[in-house]
């Protein structure tokens, strides 16, 4: 722009200097002065027109060639972005894929994880069931054991009773023993007494008769007497036994 504002300004003196000089040089004008000034204004504006064009080519080319440039950055900037895009709808669809997949397994994990909550739901249900169950059965055992070790106390202190009534009847029977013993010696005593006595009346069999009549009374009621206490003595010696046998078989239920 300037440099056509500065060629119009040189044409303008040009064309200013050549008609003053015209106007020093001529006095009166004729036609070929006319003609001059006309060639002469004709160049000038000629001269400032071919300078202002070639300017203007010039000035064109430099921006043709600028906006080549740009062109070029435009195309290069263009390119490089047609590829960033490419590669991020490359990444994207690739991320998009990948997203369906992971989106796919999260579905899937959720319903899995949404099944095994279920399940475990379900086992927890059968646990508490299976607790409640157990603990059910546990009191009645707990229940029936106890009823058992009751009844095994109430019949220990039965059996402890029963054994403490035969271990008395035992020291009965012992002392009962110990006193037929007493008075079956004292019962051998009196045989032997009577078979002296026996000896003497026969020896005096003659002098005797009555009393061996009485004697042999005596001697059949100490035979009865001493026949009783015999029978009362196996008696008592047959409970003796079974007593003991009952005693042997409780200790030995005991023990196991």
């Amino acid at each position: 722009m300037a440099t056509i504002i500065a060629a119009i300004v040189v044409g303008l003196l040009l064309l200013w200097g050549g008609i003053v000089a015209l106007l020093r040089m001529v006095e009166l004008f004729e036609r070929k002065h006319v003609l001059a000034l006309g060639g002469y204004t004709s160049l000038v504006a000629g001269l400032v027109m071919g300078l202002v064009l070639f300017n203007s080519n010039e000035r064109q080319k430099q921006h043709r060639a600028e906006l080549q440039d740009q062109v070029n950055l435009v195309t290069q900037k263009l390119g490089e972005l047609s590829e960033r895009l490419v590669s991020q709808l490359a990444e994207k669809s690739e991320l998009t894929a990948s997203e369906f997949q992971i989106r796919a397994n999260l579905q899937k994990e959720r319903s899995d994880h949404e099944r095994t909550r279920q399940d475990l739901a379900q086992r927890v249900q059968l646990f508490d069931e299976m607790e409640t169950r157990f603990e059910r059965e546990r009191s009645q055992r707990r229940a029936y054991q106890d009823e058992i070790n009751r009844q095994l106390q109430d019949r220990f202190k039965s059996e402890d009773e029963r054994y403490k009534g035969i271990r008395d009847f035992l020291e009965i029977h012992r002392r009962t023993i110990g006193g037929i013993q007493t008075q079956l010696a004292s019962v051998q005593d009196d045989v032997t007494r009577l078979n002296t006595q026996v000896s003497s009346v026969v020896t005096n069999q003659t002098n005797l008769l009555g009393k061996i009549t009485s004697t042999r009374q005596i001697t059949e009621l100490t035979a009865q007497k001493i026949d009783a206490l015999s029978r009362s003595h196996a008696a008592l010696y047959d409970d003796l036994n079974s007593t003991m046998a009952q005693v042997d078989s409780l200790y030995t239920w005991k023990t196991k």
